[in-house]
């Protein structure tokens, strides 16, 4: 009976809270059929189940992504909120899994975007390889962001909660050391670039160094990522810190993405297939974003961030071995799964002792 319960409320709260995201996923297979089906009623199916897949591989890959986004999304007001899952969206699935990549290799073939365009719709093998050829640089802008984002928390001397007790301690300590993280991440850049082949070092550090750059004008804007005195600022600080937490997510979406949007083309060739597939895969990640917000989620599991930072680190790491070899797409999404799961776990054997502490006390 009290399964049949958890089960009840568990499809109520996929209707409330998720309805969206699971139209979206209706719509989009409808979608991936007429696109498929333009090269056969077999190609129909495939795209179908290429969405799927591509979908599930976008969430499993993203699942961090949406702790962390919490923790900025907590601070916002609703209407920012409708901003992230509408205009972020969009930006999200046209701007950086459709056009971005199309940027990049129009920007390192100096091929006009109308012919990258071209290439990918009528060519996409030669697409997928030119992507590929510059998997490093990319690589190394995604990955020098998303570690400038775990070890700024990780060097966070003020953190009272600590998973990982001794260690997290020790490293929240050189949080005392003014720019230590920017300047580990550099390091880290430098070993990386001098470890590529002597043709890809000069593109590859400039992307490494673009991506700390860019993490430091963004998340400068506002204090987005501290600063509890809203209440004082002006009306003008106001509108930068608003400003600066959307664009902090949307890069932090697209550090994300890069890794995802090459490895899809393992699932399909087709950029409209691929485009559907991540981009409803976002949307549920979006989606769940939102819930952990409205249920107060990183309060519940006081652990859940410190799961999602470590998961971060992880990634971070991947993506500069990814730069000097390939790394499956499923390591990357494991190793993100398992650390958060554990952190899950720990805040509940946390919660239930406090639990127990409280009853034996009364």
């Amino acid at each position: 009976e009290g399964c049949g319960v958890n089960i009840k409320n568990f499809f109520s709260v996929l209707l409330r809270e998720f309805w969206g995201a699971g139209s979206l996923t209706i719509i989009a297979l409808i979608g991936a059929y007429f696109v498929g089906a333009r090269f056969g009623s077999e190609n129909a199916w495939a795209s179908v189940v290429a969405v799927l897949i591509l979908v599930v591989f976008e969430v499993s890959i993203s699942f961090d992504n949406a702790v962390v986004n919490a923790m900025v999304l907590k601070k916002q007001s609703a209407a920012f909120r409708i901003a992230f899952l509408t205009i972020g969206y969009l930006i999200a699935v046209v701007g950086v899994r459709l056009i971005l990549p199309f940027l990049i290799v129009s920007f390192t073939t100096g091929l006009s975007f109308t012919h990258v365009y071209d290439m990918a719709v009528n060519n996409p093998d030669e697409y997928s390889h030119q992507l590929h050829l510059h998997h490093a640089e990319i690589m190394m802008f995604g990955g020098a962001f998303l570690m400038m984002v775990a070890l700024t928390w990780l060097f966070d001397h003020e953190r009272k909660v600590h998973w990982l007790g001794w260690l997290e301690t020790k490293l929240g300590q050189l949080g005392h050391l003014s720019m230590f993280a920017v300047g580990l991440n550099l390091v880290l850049i430098l070993l990386v670039t001098f470890t590529l082949p002597e043709e890809k070092r000069y593109a590859s550090l400039l992307a490494g160094i673009f991506g700390v750059t860019i993490y430091i004008i963004v998340g400068s804007l506002g204090d987005v990522l501290g600063g509890e005195e809203e209440h004082v600022q002006t009306a003008k600080r106001g509108l930068t810190a608003t400003l600066g937490a959307f664009m902090y997510l949307e890069v932090l979406d697209a550090s994300f993405s890069f890794d995802g949007v090459i490895g899809a083309f393992a699932i399909s060739k087709d950029i409209f297939i691929i485009m559907i597939g991540l981009g409803v895969g976002a949307q549920w990640v979006r989606t769940l974003t939102v819930y952990f917000v409205k249920r107060d989620t990183l309060s519940e599991y006081r652990y859940l961030e410190h799961g999602a930072h470590w998961a971060i680190l992880a990634l971070a790491s991947l993506m500069f071995v990814s730069a000097l070899h390939e790394v499956p797409e499923v390591v990357t999404g494991l190793i993100g799964f398992v650390l958060i799961s554990l952190a899950f776990i720990s805040s509940l054997v946390a919660r239930r002792r406090e639990q127990a502490a409280g009853d034996a006390h009364h």
